[in-house]
């Protein structure tokens, strides 16, 4: 069993490699084109080029991915039938299941990877492929962020940073305020230096400013002031990924994909008032990290049967058919992505009717097979 299970799944790798492969260098063609001239004039070292391929490929991964795996599965299928070796499993015994379990297996072990990629290595993998091209492919220097400013409403909070080394997690001219319910500001930090160690911000030669509000009064009035070689403020929530993600969001490659899903709850936590659209397209786009893998599993699963089919029937018949299938489940994302972010739709509702659509129809031709 074990001989037959690495067959069937090396009849399957073997063409969705290929399809990876030839899709990933389509990809990557359209994007090269436009900077050949700059990588010959900058030269870089191979290890640069590659850190930009992956995080250029890391954005789209899903889309490389799942129509690999559906055309790779359509002519595993495809293959076994037209030679007549599926007829010949399962007469000797062998199960329309036990025969395919190691495609399905394969195709969750994909869904899996496409999900950690999304977020375990697009998020970094994205941001140091902008800077890459941006530097003209020449050696990357750290990341240093230039006018940062985060606005913490949950904690009424308001950080300015003149610059920020996001590798070191060091501020350079900081200045916090504090606002009380209606705006008025209760509180300033200055410090010309900032690091954050072992979960806390460590100020040097803080300077704190306490204000009072006066009615009628054109500006706070200061009641007190204190300065400090040394500031510890454990009581501050603010994380050195936060300020990443808002300088992000300030339209410094401001993709969804640069984001992951902790990051949009990291964002979302510290922007309780954010309603209506906004909140629900970044809801929609952190569910969706965790949906949008499915389609690796469920596009395989109708492969299958449409493989197999093809091996009796038509090759270009079940080609088409797969195909459609797959430029239909992805229309019908969009659609109801749409209609999930305006609120026609809730938003669970929207992300998982498409895959549950799918996943009925690759169910009831798989199960015709059994």
């Amino acid at each position: 069993m074990r001989i037959l299970s690495r067959y069937v799944l090396r009849e399957f790798l073997t063409p969705v490699a290929y399809c990876l492969v030839a899709f990933a260098s389509l990809h990557l063609v359209f994007e090269l084109f436009g900077e050949f001239d700059t990588i010959l004039a900058a030269r870089p070292a191979p290890g640069l080029l590659l850190r930009y391929i992956g995080g250029y490929l890391a954005k789209d991964m899903q889309w490389l991915v799942t129509p690999s795996l559906m055309l790779g599965g359509l002519y595993a299928m495809w293959q076994l039938a037209r030679h007549g070796e599926i007829t010949a499993m399962r007469a000797s015994g062998v199960g329309f299941s036990a025969i395919t379990a190691p495609i399905l297996g394969a195709a969750v072990a994909f869904a899996a990877l496409t999900l950690a990629c999304g977020e375990l290595y697009a998020p970094g993998a994205i941001h140091d492929a902008a800077a890459i091209k941006a530097s003209g492919f020449k050696t990357r220097s750290p990341d240093v962020l230039h006018d940062v400013h985060l606005n913490n409403v949950t904690g009424r909070r308001d950080w300015q940073v003149a610059a920020f080394d996001a590798e070191k997690a060091e501020m350079r001219d900081v200045k916090i305020s504090w606002t009380d319910a209606e705006g008025h500001i209760g509180k300033t930090l200055t410090a010309p230096r900032a690091v954050w160690q072992n979960g806390a911000w460590m100020f040097e030669d803080a300077d704190a400013t306490t204000f009072i509000h006066q009615p009628g009064a054109s500006a706070q009035v200061a009641t007190s002031r204190s300065e400090r070689s040394l500031l510890v403020m454990p009581e501050l929530d603010e994380e050195p990924r936060d300020f990443e993600i808002e300088y992000t969001l300030q339209g410094h490659g401001s993709e969804a994909a640069s984001l992951s899903s902790g990051d949009i709850r990291r964002y979302l936590a510290l922007r309780p008032n954010l309603e209506g659209a906004d909140r629900r397209t970044w809801v929609y786009e952190m569910v969706n990290r965790f949906a949008a893998p499915l389609a690796c599993i469920f596009i395989t699963l109708f492969a299958i049967p449409a493989g197999v089919a093809t091996g009796r029937q038509s090759v270009f018949m079940g080609v088409v058919s797969a195909v459609m299938l797959f430029i239909g489940y992805y229309a019908l994302s969009l659609v109801f992505g749409v209609l999930s972010k305006n609120g026609t739709l809730p938003v669970w509702f929207g992300i998982f009717l498409p895959n549950a659509a799918i996943f009925c129809a690759g169910l009831v031709l798989y199960r015709r097979q059994i």
